[in-house]
């Protein structure tokens, strides 16, 4: 009996081990998986969703984008050998008053996990009576995932 108690524990141990090695939120040297460098109203991108930029070529395809107000300057001091960016969008909106922020990021089985906080005008609140695309534009580890996802924040109304 002894021999299968200490069998069951090993093999506890090592699931609980290897559970912990394929989850992780925060780099090799220590620094955040993901880091949000500025958000914007107008993004130009109509649908939720996000956009992935892996390259220079990838943010001047951005630039030709029609309905763009987005600033991409700061995006041209990436090191895309260490980072990415991603833009998280929540598409059209009807008015102003809208925001979307990083809340937290997580890679887990090789899957990058963002969640993002949207803001939303309250009920009865003056806004601007423009259609906006708000989007956060996030900087990402480019290594350790092969997939994003990128969901809501719990309490997040």
């Amino acid at each position: 009996m002894p021999i299968h108690f200490r069998a069951v524990c090993l093999l506890a141990a090592t699931l609980m081990l290897s559970g912990c090695a394929s989850s992780r939120s925060e780099t090799a040297e220590g620094g955040p998986l993901a880091r949000q460098i500025t958000q914007s109203a107008h993004c130009g991108l109509t649908a939720p969703g996000h956009v992935h930029l892996a390259s220079r070529q990838d943010v001047q395809k951005l630039e030709a984008l029609p309905g763009r107000n987005l600033s991409l300057e700061a995006l041209k001091t990436i090191e895309f050998e260490r980072e990415h960016i991603v833009l998280a969008s929540i598409g059209q909106k009807p008015t102003g008053g809208y925001s979307v922020t990083l809340d937290s990021s997580e890679i887990r089985g090789g899957t990058l996990e963002l969640r993002v906080r949207v803001a939303e005008p309250a009920p009865g609140t003056i806004v601007t009576q423009a259609l906006t695309t708000p989007c956060a534009v996030i900087a990402v580890t480019a290594e350790g995932w092969d997939d994003i996802q990128i969901t809501r924040a719990e309490n997040n109304r």
